[in-house]
């Protein structure tokens, strides 16, 4: 079990200088932020101009009846069309019909939107997976996971009587996070979650720039970047599909556009903020539901500040301007997202100082956590190709330990040839020659301590053309010991053997 224990704070603290708060709103009509086509075409997207455009309710597109999709400006002008015949929604930009582009008189009009810290966005899915990997590691080995005031995920471990804790804080990380929600919708049975897209919302609200603004297009780009809404990806939520004119290649053609459908999603943010943070902590020593702590300015003239503890609700403007605020579907997710960044943004400005802080405490488990892999690119290594009776190739497995605890684990390396044989005997290796000693005829068990790795040379033949299927396997190999991460404990790789001389393989 989790427990939390913390200390009553009441300081006066007397501070050098003023700190300075800014506040944001939210955006209106079909969401301020990135802008552009959106979607999930078969071309290759450009992400150099990215508009607000015209969006429905699921954040589709709303295209002209010549199939362009529309952008919004930011307030009237002279020469803007109609949305409807609501004051205040003459903002439609003018396209030209043939081309889909905005007419150039209006150009300056567009609203093209800076993603700010979102931009890590366009990393490759390699950096999401590496930086997936040490967000999870770090809360499926921790003794305790929790929420901050925010949303953020925090994990905590407690050793000799001392608690540290770790805020998954990281831009890049939470993308990871809200990438693999999006995808799996867990991350993984040691990293329990209550509601996954909820998570979600946070995950985006805690990557976003603290000072800008989550909206739906940003989402919807966020989206469109990451690939999420092709039709060759499979995500936990529908997508809602449309075709529209645009210009491919220079030339103006139909193009199948996706969106993800957020339309399950309901938020409400007196909910969200009365459950937060999670577990309630303070104040210490009668903690309250919804409850944080920050600094509060008692007289600018003396820059003297005060520690106050109270209502989430009540304290940060964008929530205390409208506490009840219920709303669902892209929307209501945008908002989720938003409020995250909001309540980020004002523990930022109006930090408690360190030592004043309620500190969290958190109960050592009485388990053993580590994460131990095989690296799906280098882990094992062995020929793509060798030649039937040769004197034999050789292959390397490697086995590492992220931690935090020393692993005991079993390591074992099997070949089956294309009739399903076993390739065997497997040879151990010593100073770059082969031996006459088996090795992998049984698991190799072995004490690994964190932040180490350990690899084995294995000699092997082949006398017949086939194609060998390998398959290397780490395990926890003691009682009590727990792999927070049983996702990248098995690689497998092939080696063809070919005839003596390039004969057909089997």
């Amino acid at each position: 079990m989790k427990k939390r224990i913390f200390p009553t704070i009441a300081v006066l603290l007397a501070l050098t200088c003023l700190l300075a708060f800014s506040t944001s709103a939210f955006a209106a009509k079909g969401g301020k932020g990135a802008g552009g086509g959106g979607g999930g075409g078969a071309e290759a997207p450009d992400y150099g101009d990215l508009f607000v455009l015209y969006r429905d309710t699921y954040g589709v597109p709303i295209p002209t009846r010549d199939g362009c999709q529309q952008p919004l400006a930011a307030a009237e002008f002279a020469g803007c069309l109609d949305i409807s015949s609501a004051p205040g929604d003459c903002l439609l930009i003018p396209i030209d019909p043939d081309t889909c582009t905005v007419l150039p008189e209006y150009a300056s009009y567009t609203q093209e939107v800076d993603f700010g810290r979102i931009n890590a966005l366009r990393f490759p899915d390699s950096v999401f997976e590496s930086q997936l990997k040490e967000a999870t590691s770090t809360l499926a080995t921790a003794d305790c996971i929790s929420l901050d005031p925010a949303g953020r995920l925090v994990a905590s471990s407690t050793k000799d009587g001392v608690t540290k804790t770790s805020t998954i804080d990281s831009p890049i990380q939470n993308l990871a996070i809200y990438r693999q929600l999006l995808l799996e919708g867990n991350l993984g049975a040691a990293v329990p979650l209550t509601d996954w897209l909820a998570t979600a919302a946070r995950a985006f609200g805690v990557a976003s720039a603290k000072d800008g603004e989550v909206t739906v297009d940003m989402v919807v780009y966020a989206n469109q970047i990451l690939g999420l809404p092709d039709p060759n990806t499979s995500t936990m939520l529908p997508t809602r599909c449309i075709t529209v004119r645009e210009e491919v290649k220079g030339k103006v053609q139909w193009v199948k556009k996706c969106f993800l459908d957020y339309s399950a999603y309901n938020y409400d943010r007196d909910t969200n903020f009365s459950s937060l943070p999670s577990p309630a902590y303070i104040p210490a020593d009668a903690p309250q539901e919804g409850w944080f702590e920050y600094l509060s300015l008692l007289s600018e003239s003396t820059r003297t500040f005060d520690i106050v503890q109270g209502p989430i609700l009540a304290a940060v403007p964008e929530l205390w301007a409208d506490p009840s605020l219920r709303t669902s579907n892209l929307a209501g997710f945008t908002q989720a997202a938003d409020d995250t960044r909001a309540v980020i943004e004002f523990m930022h400005t109006w930090p408690v100082p360190g030592n004043y802080a309620t500190a969290l405490s958190c109960e050592a488990s009485s388990g053993i956590f580590y994460d131990v892999s095989i690296s799906a690119d280098s882990g094992l290594q062995v020929p793509v190709r060798m030649v039937a009776g040769t004197e034999g190739r050789e292959g390397t497995v490697t086995v590492a330990n992220a931690g935090p605890a020393e692993a005991t684990i079993a390591v074992m390396v099997s070949g089956l040839d294309s009739d399903g044989n076993s390739v065997t005997p497997l040879y151990a290796m010593l100073d770059g020659a082969p031996t006459d000693v088996p090795i992998f005829d049984v698991p190799e068990e072995f004490v690994l301590p964190a932040g180490f790795s350990k690899s084995w040379t294995f000699f092997f033949s082949m006398d017949v053309p086939t194609k060998i299927t390998w398959t290397a396997t780490a395990a926890a190999a003691a009682p009590g010991e727990y792999d927070v991460n049983l996702n990248n404990n098995t690689v497998t790789e092939t080696t063809i053997v070919t005839g003596s001389k390039g004969g057909r393989n089997h």
